[in-house]
């Protein structure tokens, strides 16, 4: 009967010894990861809205870096918007000048400013090609191919449709303008002046005629009307951009609040995981020597 009691009191104190090895373990690595538990599954009652605020978390993150990219493609647009305003502005100024050979020197740097605004890329697509990123929204090179355009608005390829992302769970956000909303007028007036010289009243060579310098002073007010026309859009792509960093600065925030309601779920102690690990391993000292106590005792003393 002693060696078999003897033996359960073994095998007991060999569970309780494993028992406490575990439970070093498992403090050991709380006070390692700073987490309660290795994964979600060792998350106990926590584990649904774990999963539930990382989930949140992922998409405010998501979200913040979708209106990020955004706002960084808006930003170079408004730099674009800018070049294109300064070519409404050159022409302009070309115009009131009084040699017809600086005139049309002035308008065909003009509309290579234009032209190169137009054909901006951002990420490696065309920021004024709507839904159509991989061709060039605009394709006439020089002012003769605006000449042999039925239309200024011939020469614009970009498609009727501006492209979108998903900025929150409800919103989608417009994400850029289309080359002919921003340039048709403009090219128009390029159009018209290239279409003036090649024909019957020009070419603007030298001194203005009386006739060329009447249809310039009439044609400055549609040059002024065309960049109002950018002004607007100027002011549309700011308001837009707003509203994007408005965004981009809520969904940081909204991250930063599931951030932090994670940790108060999953984060341990650590002055508390200090002292369970403390407490673990004395109990594994204890339960060691007891083990090797135990698992020596024998009948041979009583025996002698």
């Amino acid at each position: 009967m002693t060696r078999i009691s003897t033996s359960a009191a073994a095998q007991a104190a060999l569970v309780d010894l494993m028992r406490s090895q575990r439970n070093v373990f498992e403090a050991q690595q709380q006070l390692t990861t700073g987490k309660i538990a290795p994964d979600l599954k060792g998350s106990g009652f926590r584990t649904e809205s774990l999963a539930a605020a990382y989930g949140a978390r992922d998409r405010a993150e998501g979200y913040r870096f979708s209106a990020e990219r955004v706002g960084h493609k808006m930003e170079v647009t408004a730099i674009a918007l800018d070049k294109l305003s300064e070519a409404a502005t050159d022409l302009r100024v070309a115009m009131t000048a009084v040699d017809g050979t600086h005139i049309m020197s002035q308008a065909r740097e003009a509309f290579e400013k234009a032209r190169n605004a137009l054909s901006t890329q951002h990420a490696g697509a065309y920021i004024f090609g709507g839904t159509r990123t991989d061709a060039n929204p605009i394709t006439a090179n020089s002012l003769a191919d605006l000449v042999a355009a039925p239309t200024a608005g011939d020469v614009f390829v970009n498609s009727s449709r501006r492209p979108a992302a998903k900025l929150d769970d409800q919103y989608t956000q417009e994400t850029g303008l289309l080359a002919d909303e921003v340039g048709t007028d403009l090219m128009a007036a390029f159009k018209r002046l290239a279409e003036y010289d090649a024909g019957v009243n020009g070419p603007f060579d030298g001194p203005l005629t009386d006739a060329q310098y009447t249809y310039l002073q009439g044609e400055i007010a549609n040059v002024i009307a065309a960049f109002d026309g950018i002004a607007d859009k100027v002011g549309e792509n700011g308001a837009l951009q707003s509203r994007v960093e408005s965004i981009v600065n809520t969904q940081q925030k909204k991250a930063d609040y599931l951030t932090g309601l994670i940790g108060d779920l999953e984060d341990i102690d650590m002055a508390t995981a200090a002292t369970r690990f403390q407490q673990a391993q004395t109990a594994v000292d204890v339960a060691a020597q007891t083990f090797s106590v135990l698992s020596q005792v024998s009948l041979l003393p009583f025996l002698r």
